[in-house]
């Protein structure tokens, strides 16, 4: 199942969304206990730390452009702030996957989260085969889920442009 962000308070390091507060990361739930959750719902904020694109739909982390020959890289953090440079950075495990807007797999395009357990990470988005041009619309999503040891899992999705 695809989790939407729309309700996911997202910003940039450079603070283009106000209003966020930050809280506790703490957890009710017994240790090894997951569940998964927008992240407002919990209070703290998936940031990425480049600026969004303009046309970058605000139901998205971010958004990148990517081609054969030009793959995207991108520094993404769970943070208390709202920014991935200033904070507390406590560590998660972090999957992901590629998937059409309509949720199926899609393999032409592949993603990679290192490190695997930290904060921040830096996201790779790359074609490992030619897709064609999704003419400036998001058209394939990351769907990124970032794990504490205990407690709710944060989502949220990198729109995919292809170039």
């Amino acid at each position: 199942m695809r989790l939407f962000t729309s309700a996911l308070c997202t910003a940039v390091a450079v603070g283009l969304l106000a209003g966020c507060s930050g809280s506790n990361l703490g957890s009710s739930l017994p240790t090894g206990s997951q569940t998964v959750a927008p992240a407002a719902h919990s209070g703290i904020h998936l940031v990425s730390g480049v600026q969004r694109p303009q046309s970058c739909p605000g139901s998205y982390i971010t958004c990148v452009t990517i081609s054969k020959s030009t793959p995207a890289k991108v520094e993404i953090c769970i943070s208390t702030t709202g920014s991935c440079t200033s904070g507390s950075f406590p560590p998660f495990t972090w999957t992901q996957k590629i998937v059409t807007l309509k949720g199926k797999k899609f393999t032409s395009i592949v993603g990679s989260i290192k490190p695997k357990v930290g904060n921040p990470i830096e996201d790779s988005i790359k074609e490992e085969k030619k897709v064609k041009s999704s003419k400036g619309e998001v058209k394939y999503v990351q769907d990124i889920t970032a794990c504490p040891t205990s407690g709710s899992c944060e989502s949220g999705e990198v729109g995919i442009i292809t170039s």
